[in-house]
C-alpha cells in the first residue's frame, strides 16, 4: 500500500505540471494548422502546443503527437523542445503507463542527440526523469546518480526549484532502500527549498512524504502531525489532488491503529474531494479499491461489492500499476462472502505480483490473507505455513522500526549534544587572545596545504598510472589481434598452398593413372573442405578483390548456403580508409552475418555501406526476433560481440546496436576516412 501512495505522489509532485483541462475545439483548429502549415518552423510552434494541451491524455495521442514534435524539433536543431517533449514522455510511460521501461529506452534514444546543445534547467529536468525511471524498475543506485547529476546541473542553471525535486525524489529512492534517516533528511532539505522559493504545492508534498516516511517507521504521532500541516495548507490553497492522497494515506494509518471508523471516513472524505480534482480517472481505482477492503474488513459486505463492481466497470481501473491492489480487494470481498475458493484464486495472483515487485508490507499482507484463507478451507499444514512466513516478515519489520526508533532518538540526542558542545566551544573561543587564535589558523591553514598537495600529487600519480595502464592494455588487445590475424593467414596459405596443393595432385595422379578405377569425390570433398577452412581464416582473395567485393563475395555464399535471403545495396566502388582497417571491418561484417545466421530467425538480412563525406557508414539489418538492449547483457557480453567491439575499438569506429523484441535488429559500423 505504501509503495503505491509514493508512487501516487511522484505522479502528482513531478516538476512538469499538466494542462488541467483539453479544449478539442482548440485542438481540432491545431491539427487542421499542423496539416496545412508548409514553414516547418511554424508547424514545430503548433505541435508544440499541441503537446502541451493534451499533455498525459492517452486517448488524445499524446504519445504520438510528442514524438512528431521531438522529430521535428531536432531536424530543426530546436534541441530544448525536443528535450522538454522528451521529458514530458518519460514522464509519461513512467507514471500515466506505468512502464518505465519504455522511458529509458526513450533517455537514451534522444538525450545522445540533444545533450551538448541544450540548457542545463533541461539537462536537470530530464536526468530527473530518467532516475524516476530506473527508480521505477528498482535500479536504486542508478536512479541515485541521475538525480545527482539532475542537482549538480541545477545548480549550474541556479534553479533551486528543480534542485528541489531531484532532492525530494532522492528522499523517496532513501526510504526505498531502508536508510530512512536519510530519507528524512532529503525530504525536509527538499521542503526547505520549496518554502524558499514559495511553492505551497510542492511544501504540502514534501510534508506528505514524511508522514509516510514517519508512518512506515511506527511514528504515527510525528506522522499525523505532518500530515495535518499539510492537510491545512492543502485546504487553503485548494490543492485537491493533495487532499486526495493525504486523506487517503491518514486512512491507513487509523487502519493501523484499529480505528475503522475513522479509516472510512477518510476515505469517503478522499472519493468527495477527488470529485474537484483535475486527476479524478487516477485515483478513482485506488480509492474504489481501498474501500472495497475497508467495507469487507468490517461486515459491509452489500457495500465492499457495489464499490468492487463499480471498479470492474472500466477495464482500465484492473490493468497496469491497479492490478495486484485490484486482485486484493477481491480476495478481500471473496473472504468476506465466505468464497474461499475464490479467495484463494485471488490471492494467488495478488502474491504473484507484490513478489515480483518486492513490496514487503505487501508480501506480509498476501501471507496473512493466505493463512486466513487456509484455515477456513482446513488446510491447517498450508495456514500454518503461511502463518510463519508472515510472522517473520512482521518480526523482521518491528526489529527494523525498533532500530529505527532507536536511531531516531539517539539522533535526537545526539543534536542536542552536539548544540551544547557548539556553544560551549563557542564561549571558550571567545576567551583566547588574538596571537593564539592566529596560531591556530596558521596551523590548520599549513596541514590543509600539505593536505591538499600530497592529495593532488597522488591523484595526479593514480591517474597517470591508470592511463598508462588503459594505454598498455589497448595496445595489448591491438598486438594480440593483430598476431592472431596474421596466424590466421599463415595458416590460410598453409592450407591452400600446401595441403590443397598435394590433394589436387593426388587427385590428378588417381585421374591420370588409366587402370586405376578409384572414385576422386572423396578427395573433391576434402579439396572444398581444405578451400572452406582456408576462406574462413583467412579470405585469400581479399588482397586481391579488396574490401567491397570481398563483402559481396561473403553475401553471396551465405545467400547459397542458407535459408535467409541476404542482400546487399552496395553502389560505392572503394573506400577511403587504409588496408589495415579494411580486414578489421571485413572480420566485423563476417562476424554480424555469423550472429543473424545462428541467433536471428530471420527471413531477410540486408547489408549496405554509405559513403559518407568523412566517413563511411556500414549497416547490417535483418527483420529477425531481436532482443531488449536494456535487459540481453548474455548476448551482448558474448564472444562474438566482445570481439567486434574490440575490432571497433582498435580502428576507431562507431558501433551501434538497436534492437526491438520481434522486430529485428540492427547494427551500424562507422569508420573515420584517412
Amino acid at each position: 500500500m505504501k509503495y503505491a501512495l509514493i508512487f501516487l505522489l511522484l505522479f502528482n509532485y513531478t516538476y512538469t505540471l499538466a494542462q488541467n483541462t483539453t479544449h478539442q475545439p482548440k485542438i481540432d483548429a491545431l491539427k487542421a494548422q499542423i496539416h496545412s502549415e508548409t514553414d516547418q518552423s511554424q508547424r514545430l510552434h503548433y505541435l508544440d502546443t499541441l503537446a502541451d494541451l493534451i499533455y498525459q491524455k492517452k486517448e488524445l495521442g499524446f504519445d504520438s503527437i510528442s514524438r512528431v514534435t521531438i522529430d521535428l524539433a531536432i531536424a530543426l536543431d530546436s534541441f530544448n523542445i525536443a528535450s522538454r517533449n522528451t521529458q514530458g514522455l518519460i514522464n509519461y510511460y513512467n507514471n500515466v503507463i506505468g512502464e518505465p521501461e519504455k522511458g529509458i529506452i526513450l533517455f537514451k534514444k534522444y538525450f545522445k542527440v540533444v545533450k551538448d546543445h541544450i540548457s542545463d534547467r533541461n539537462l536537470a529536468g530530464i536526468h530527473i526523469d530518467a532516475g524516476d525511471s530506473f527508480y521505477f524498475i528498482k535500479e536504486i543506485d542508478t536512479a541515485m546518480s541521475y538525480y545527482d547529476k539532475a542537482i549538480t546541473y541545477a545548480e549550474k542553471a541556479g534553479n533551486d526549484h528543480v534542485k528541489a525535486f531531484a532532492i525530494l525524489y532522492q528522499g523517496y529512492a532513501y526510504s526505498d532502500e531502508g536508510k530512512f534517516s536519510k530519507a528524512s533528511q532529503r525530504l525536509q532539505e527538499a521542503s526547505k527549498i520549496f518554502l524558499t522559493v514559495k511553492d505551497t504545492f510542492n511544501i504540502i508534498a514534501s510534508k506528505n512524504a514524511l508522514s509516510i516516511l514517519y508512518s512506515s517507521n511506527g511514528f504515527i504521532k510525528e506522522a499525523k502531525q505532518e500530515r495535518d500541516e499539510a492537510i491545512v495548507l492543502a485546504e487553503l490553497s485548494k490543492n485537491y489532488g493533495l487532499l486526495v492522497s493525504l486523506y487517503a494515506n491518514s486512512a491507513e494509518d487509523y487502519n493501523k491503529q484499529g480505528q475503522q471508523k475513522a479509516r472510512i471516513q477518510n476515505l469517503h472524505k478522499a472519493v468527495s474531494i477527488n470529485k474537484k480534482s483535475n486527476n479524478f480517472e487516477y485515483f478513482k481505482p485506488i480509492l474504489l479499491q481501498a474501500l472495497t477492503i475497508a467495507y469487507a474488513e468490517n461486515d459491509s459486505i452489500n457495500q465492499a461489492k457495489s464499490y468492487l463492481d463499480t471498479l470492474r466497470s472500466d477495464k482500465k481501473n484492473i490493468k497496469g500499476i491497479y492490478e495486484s491492489n485490484y486482485y486484493r480487494a477481491a480476495s478481500y470481498l471473496a473472504y468476506a462472502e465466505k468464497d474461499y475458493n475464490t479467495a484463494l484464486q485471488w490471492c494467488l495472483k495478488y502474491s504473484d505480483l507484490v513478489r515480483s515487485s518486492n513490496n514487503i508490507e505487501n508480501i506480509e499482507d498476501s501471507e496473512r490473507l493466505f493463512t486466513k484463507i487456509y484455515e477456513k478451507l482446513k488446510l491447517y499444514e498450508d495456514a500454518y505455513t503461511h502463518l510463519k512466513a508472515s510472522k517473520k516478515i512482521e518480526d523482521s519489520l518491528k526489529s527494523i522500526q525498533k532500530n529505527n526508533a532507536l536511531s531516531y532518538y539517539q539522533t535526537l540526542y545526539e543534536t542536542n549534544k552536539r548544540d551544547q558542545k557548539i556553544k560551549d566551544q563557542n564561549s571558550e573561543i571567545q576567551l583566547l587572545d588574538e596571537q593564539n587564535t592566529r596560531k591556530a589558523q596558521l596551523l590548520w591553514l599549513s596541514i590543509i596545504i600539505l593536505i591538499a598537495l600530497f592529495s593532488i600529487i597522488y591523484l595526479w600519480r593514480s591517474r597517470k598510472y591508470s592511463q598508462k595502464n588503459a594505454e598498455l592494455q589497448k595496445i595489448f588487445a591491438q598486438d594480440l589481434i593483430h598476431s592472431v590475424e596474421a596466424e590466421r593467414k599463415r595458416i590460410s596459405s598453409e592450407l591452400h598452398d600446401s595441403i590443397g596443393q598435394s590433394l589436387l595432385l593426388i587427385k590428378n595422379k588417381i585421374l591420370l593413372d588409366k587402370d586405376n578405377n578409384t572414385d576422386t569425390a572423396l578427395v573433391d570433398y576434402a579439396i572444398d573442405e581444405v578451400r572452406y577452412i582456408s576462406q574462413q581464416l583467412h579470405p585469400f582473395q581479399f588482397e586481391k578483390l579488396g574490401l567491397i567485393n570481398s563483402i559481396k563475395n561473403t553475401i553471396e555464399t551465405f545467400q547459397n548456403n542458407s535459408t535467409i535471403f541476404y542482400s546487399e545495396d552496395i553502389e560505392v566502388e572503394s573506400l577511403d580508409i587504409s588496408k589495415d582497417k579494411e580486414i578489421f571491418v571485413y572480420r566485423m561484417v563476417q562476424e554480424c552475418l555469423n550472429n543473424v545466421e545462428k541467433h536471428s530467425n530471420a527471413k531477410a538480412c540486408n547489408t549496405s555501406i554509405i559513403d559518407l563525406k568523412d566517413a563511411i557508414l556500414v549497416e547490417i539489418k535483418d527483420n529477425g526476433d531481436g532482443f531488449d538492449v536494456t535487459q540481453d547483457t548474455e548476448l551482448l557480453n558474448s564472444l562474438g560481440m566482445k570481439t567486434i567491439k574490440e575490432r571497433a575499438k582498435i580502428i576507431g569506429a562507431q558501433l551501434s546496436i538497436n534492437s526491438v523484441k520481434g522486430k529485428g535488429t540492427t547494427i551500424q559500423i562507422k569508420v573515420q576516412k584517412h
